[in-house]
């Protein structure tokens, strides 16, 4: 009889680094012969694109239900145990392990980050059920030490999508540009940002839309920006092909921790944007330079190629 997984994360936002995740999660059960449903916003979309079986994300009738069959809860990868960006989003992914435990299944950890934990009572949650999971594994040294610290075992192992198989490299003579929204995110910034880019004179600039709702209005205010300075540059949005065109370029400015890594595989010169901690931790651990909100526009300059 097959096992049954059900795995659980932020899946079906069309968010590049989570989809990444989920389909090397996929493919390594499929390959053990393991039944795997997945909860997904966009279920039909997940069931299609991953051939597994998938549930709506919020229907908590239904969530349950798919919680009492399984086996195994798989809860990751990513960053669901923080909240810093929502606690809401904490509480969800705690009801759903809390459930699976409640139903005595077995819970894995996989692969996350953890934290940050501001408020009180996202501690004490994530506290208490870590410590009822069987396995745990974590991306980061400071997750792991924060679970040691509460005295709760768990293992380190790299971001899955380290392990992403990527096309032959065809490198161009071009500067990569990641861009999210978020609050940091000002006309001032973007003005500062392009101004050390135009210092650089690049030939040709891609600006990369990792996740539509988040990213493509941003890039394409950065864009009107940077063709002021830089008219004969040829500028264009990226939104199809993003792993092969994210290998592609030789130069990479990113926010999205999943975009950084695509870029450290793929050998091109890499700076962060210090947007999460997440990425802040990324960028101390493999020594890339970080641009921060309120660097001033020839320090963010001096920290580019």
């Amino acid at each position: 009889m097959k096992n049954r997984y059900v795995i659980s994360g932020y899946y079906g936002f069309n968010n590049f680094g989570d989809e990444l995740i989920l389909s090397i999660l996929c493919d390594k059960l499929k390959n053990e012969g393991a039944d795997v449903t997945v909860f997904s916003v966009n279920p039909v979309e997940t069931s299609q694109k991953y051939g597994v079986k998938a549930s709506p994300t919020f229907n908590i009738p239904k969530v349950i239900n798919e919680i009492l069959k399984t086996d195994v809860l798989i809860s990751g990868g990513g960053s669901l145990f923080q909240d810093a960006t929502s606690i809401g989003s904490l509480f969800y992914y705690a009801f759903v392990l809390f459930t699976a435990q409640l139903f005595k299944k077995t819970t894995i950890i996989y692969r996350q980050g953890v934290g940050p934990l501001n408020n009180p009572l996202s501690r004490f949650l994530v506290k208490n059920l870590f410590k009822r999971c069987s396995y745990i594994t974590v991306r980061d040294e400071k997750s792991l030490n924060l679970l040691r610290n509460w005295g709760i075992k768990a293992e380190l192992g790299d971001d899955p999508v380290w392990e992403i198989a990527l096309p032959p490299l065809r490198k161009e003579d071009a500067m990569g540009i990641q861009l999210r929204n978020c609050n940091e995110i000002t006309d001032a910034f973007l003005q500062k940002l392009a101004y050390a880019v135009a210092k650089k004179d690049p030939h040709k600039i891609k600006l990369f839309s990792l996740q539509k709702n988040a990213d493509f209005e941003i890039c394409s205010k950065f864009r009107n920006i940077i063709l002021k300075l830089l008219p004969n540059s040829e500028i264009v949005i990226v939104e199809d092909n993003l792993i092969e065109e994210l290998s592609s370029v030789q130069k990479l400015i990113a926010m999205r921790y999943h975009a950084l890594i695509i870029g450290m595989k793929a050998k091109a010169e890499c700076v962060g944007i210090n947007y999460d901690i997440k990425v802040q931790t990324l960028a101390e651990k493999y020594s890339l330079p970080l641009i921060n909100f309120d660097d001033l526009p020839d320090d963010i300059a001096g920290k580019l190629f």
